[in-house]
């Protein structure tokens, strides 16, 4: 595997590299190992946050963890202990794997178009936030009076 540097996942990360770069250098000095640290925004969108960082895999585990009752907050707190992890596993591995096969003129373009993030998460994600009420307030509309004839049938 190539050897990835600084500016390699300043490229790579996009946006707000320096907070990245600071708790990378905390995995680098445990030899890629795994410390605690805490990310905010994974703790409290963590599906989102996976996306925004096109991290795929885990948006889809966090999208299926989010159906288990109450493991989804057990999870959250999972994600905001570990983002910084995954994210730096991630981006090491995708900027290797960049480095070992792109030509070394291209490698910088590609890695900057691989890493990054999704910009329109941020709207998805605002979007789906405040059509929630409207879609529970509509099923309710439609399907609500059925919920309750059952809960009567139950209780007579």
């Amino acid at each position: 595997m190539q050897f990835v540097t600084s500016d390699d996942y300043v490229d790579f990360t996009g946006p707000n590299a320096g907070k990245y770069l600071f708790n990378f250098a905390k995995f680098q000095t445990l030899r890629d190992g795994f410390t605690v640290t805490w990310h905010w925004p994974a703790f409290l969108f963590g599906f989102w946050w996976f996306l925004y960082r096109k991290m795929y895999f885990w948006a889809f585990v966090t999208f299926l963890v989010g159906f288990l009752p109450f493991g989804n907050f057990i999870a959250q707190i999972g994600y905001g202990l570990s983002a910084y992890y995954f994210y730096y596993r991630d981006s090491t591995s995708k900027i290797g794997a960049i480095k070992a096969t792109v030509p070394e003129g291209r490698a910088r373009d590609v890695i900057r178009e691989t890493g990054g993030v999704h910009w329109w998460v941020k709207i998805a994600g605002a979007v789906c936030f405040f059509l929630q009420p409207l879609w529970i307030f509509v099923m309710s509309l439609l399907f609500g009076s059925a919920f309750i004839f059952s809960f009567q049938q139950v209780m007579l």
